[in-house]
């Protein structure tokens, strides 16, 4: 909504290429009337097999200005006859790995943007690449962070025998080394050497932690 009023514009999007669904999405619409009436049209995703201005940019890299989009031919019919846009500014958001989408400024006025208006949105969609480019970077250093926990909960699983990770479910599931004997049907004293083996293994210094460590790897689920 900011933008879109810095612009003087009826809507301003973000928008994203999907390569898995080769389009262009906005990932961010102007809440306006003319943002309000794109979603309803469904033109909050456009195939790029389809083209249109958007898409030209897209996949040329290079920003476009016109105050009469009606006159272009390449234009899809929707943006203009549905939607009513005349005048736009799409400029290509572009970061460390390529082309993300396209900085989409529209009016239903012809010849409403200027060349200070293009220098704008310019400007916009550099700080937008950049923004791009430090989500993708926190995406990948979380996803990065989970797989290491992950490969370090199953090598810790992998220490434990198949019995040990049973005696540890029934650690977390609050059972005593006697309650567990019976349930094994092992004797109490072997349940606690196994209690200890576990501690050992994984270098934990009772049985409260060996439960909280059970139920973090999945061993035991409480209903």
């Amino acid at each position: 909504m900011l933008l879109a009023e810095a612009f003087g514009a009826d809507k301003v999007d973000v928008l994203l290429y999907r390569a898995e669904r080769d389009t262009l999405a906005a990932a961010g619409t102007s809440d306006t009337p003319m943002g309000h009436r794109k979603q309803g049209l469904g033109l909050d995703r456009l195939a790029v097999g389809n083209g249109g201005l958007a898409v030209r940019v897209f996949r040329s890299g290079e920003t476009l200005r016109t105050g009469r989009a009606d006159t272009d031919r390449e234009e899809l019919r929707g943006v203009v006859e549905e939607l009513g846009v005349r005048s736009a500014l799409l400029v290509p958001l572009a970061g460390a790995a390529g082309r993300r989408g396209v900085l989409s400024v529209a009016s239903a006025a012809p010849e409403r943007f200027d060349a200070d208006d293009l220098e704008f949105a310019l400007a916009a969609a550099g700080w937008m690449g950049l923004l791009l480019d430090r989500l993708k970077l926190a995406e990948r250093t979380t996803a990065d962070a989970e797989q290491r926990g992950r490969r370090a909960a199953d090598e810790e699983l992998a220490r434990l025998s198949r019995r040990e990770q049973e005696v540890a479910a029934l650690v977390a599931e609050g059972r005593t080394n006697a309650e567990i004997a019976e349930r094994l049907v092992l004797t109490e004293g072997t349940v606690a050497n196994h209690v200890r083996r576990i501690l050992l293994k994984l270098h934990l210094r009772s049985r409260a932690q060996l439960a909280v460590w059970a139920v973090e790897r999945g061993l035991y689920r409480s209903d």
